[in-house]
């Protein structure tokens, strides 16, 4: 009898859904873990050696997202239910779907598949696999929303993510250190050394070192995972009450700026320095009286949080002080490439996941197999594949989400018990990835950043959905799905 009501409990609506966060909570925690299996393509070695550019992988992340989008929208509950307590016979995927009024999605969707359609003659296997991609990203942009707004999973998320993002940053901090990877492959740890041809390494002192990588496939990723782990760290702190959380937040927070001081990235460098200016501008313009105190321990924190890695790691950092090195040139060179694509077909682009492939023909020059990647910026990126059209409706549905956002914290809509430090930390987390996408391309490539990417849009439509409705709690009855 136990047993036989433990398992209908198991398949209620609420408990269906509670199965769901776990998933997710899985799902979040197997992208700082990218463990795969590589198909064996013949477009895998397309450039002449092998390239995650253009292999067709299975994440481990990918099941875990499955499991998480089967248990919410299960046909026989598992969400909250429409108005009277039933489900239209169509099932409740059909239901949701039916709800979708982002009309931005649908744009980029029919988009996608024009693009399929008119590049059908000359298709490719990848074509296919990057358009599956991207159904998989915006049905995760999806799934985070619906778990955003019906459940109660956000502290639980930023505090799970800001742990693994402190996991990540020590790892990187002994692979620095020890300067070899830590015998972690079996969870995603790429085969470092400095003497491997095409490990990201910097040069002091004639001495060549490698960069932290933590599990990632390179230490550019890891950084964007640190910027938010560090506009996570300064949201908590801001939020916590209690001696002991505040004690840990911090400490976090140092590991995760020394961590992403060891990874090198300029641009990561940056995005956090622009990303933590936002926030606290934003906190100062709201209301300097009431946080006073808050703001100016919390800068007192992350000014000797900073000034430590900086004053260690200083001889290091100096040679990353340049735009004339080799990483900077050939980023110039990759967006000129990318220039003569969109000349060329400006309206279609090249094909979805193609640009790669194409590379060596738009180049004035002969390329090695390692010097084949994509253009180091999103959008040039973007309309490389997609064409120009594409790439404007990608800056369309970004635009939507910042700007309800911005009109949110301007209007100061939230009801009375209700914080808007989540909204600055959320804004300027956006604006952090936007300064991100200007120099690589791993948030439109590599699963791990383009998760990262449309989970956080998702969150920020269900922030600014509850704010736009008013209700300070998660609703009872049915919803929509997207914005």
């Amino acid at each position: 009898m136990f047993l036989s009501s433990f398992f209908l409990n198991l398949y209620t609506p609420i408990n269906k859904l509670n199965i769901a966060k776990i998933f997710f909570f899985l799902f979040l925690v197997s992208l700082f873990f990218p463990i795969r299996y590589v198909f064996p393509t013949k477009e895998a070695f397309q450039t002449g050696a092998y390239s995650d550019f253009t292999s067709i992988s299975l994440y481990l992340s990918d099941i875990f997202l499955f499991l998480t989008i089967f248990f919410t929208f299960s046909s026989r509950g598992g969400v909250n239910l429409p108005r009277g307590g039933s489900l239209p016979p169509r099932g409740m995927m059909s239901w949701a779907w039916s709800k979708i009024k982002d009309y931005g999605l649908w744009i980029l969707i029919l988009w996608l598949i024009l693009g399929l359609i008119l590049h059908f003659s000359k298709i490719y296997g990848l074509n296919w696999w990057f358009f599956l991609k991207y159904m998989e990203l915006i049905v995760a942009y999806g799934t985070t929303r619906y778990l955003f707004s019906k459940t109660v999973i956000k502290q639980q998320f930023f505090s799970l993510f800001l742990f693994l993002s402190s996991f990540q940053a020590i790892l990187a901090i002994w692979q620095f250190v020890a300067q070899k990877s830590l015998g972690l492959g079996k969870i995603g740890e790429q085969l470092l050394s400095p003497s491997i041809i095409g490990v990201a390494k910097i040069v002091s002192s004639e001495t060549t070192y490698i960069r932290g990588y933590g599990t990632f496939p390179h230490p550019n990723l890891l950084s964007a995972f640190l910027v938010v782990g560090i506009l996570i760290s300064v949201y908590l702190l801001t939020n916590s009450t209690k001696l002991y959380q505040k004690t840990l937040i911090t400490l976090a927070l140092f590991v995760n700026i020394i961590g992403l001081t060891v990874t090198f990235s300029r641009a990561g460098l940056l995005a956090a320095g622009i990303g933590l200016a936002i926030f606290f501008g934003l906190l100062i313009m709201e209301n300097w009286g009431v946080h006073k105190r808050v703001i100016l321990t919390s800068i007192f924190l992350i000014t000797i949080s900073c000034l430590a890695p900086f004053l260690i790691f200083k001889p290091y950092l100096q040679t990353r002080a340049t735009v004339t090195d080799q990483a900077s040139l050939e980023r110039v060179f990759y967006a000129k490439t990318a220039w003569k694509m969109i000349k060329q077909h400006p309206i279609l682009g090249v094909g979805i996941g193609e640009s790669v492939i194409h590379m060596q023909q738009y180049s004035l020059i002969k390329l090695w197999p390692w010097q084949i990647q994509p253009v180091h910026n999103y959008f040039l990126l973007s309309a490389a594949e997609l064409g120009i059209p594409g790439m404007l409706i990608l800056i369309w549905f970004f635009f939507l989400h910042l700007k309800k956002l911005v009109v949110s914290i301007k209007n100061q809509v939230l009801s009375g018990d209700k914080e808007l430090t989540t909204y600055y930390m959320l804004l300027a987390t956006f604006f952090s990835f936007l300064i991100l996408m200007q120099f690589d391309h791993y948030f439109y490539t590599l699963q791990q950043t383009q998760m990262l990417l449309w989970i956080f849009l998702g969150i920020i439509a269900s922030e600014t959905r509850l704010l736009k409705t008013k209700t300070p709690h998660p609703p009872t009855g049915g919803g929509d799905l997207f914005l």
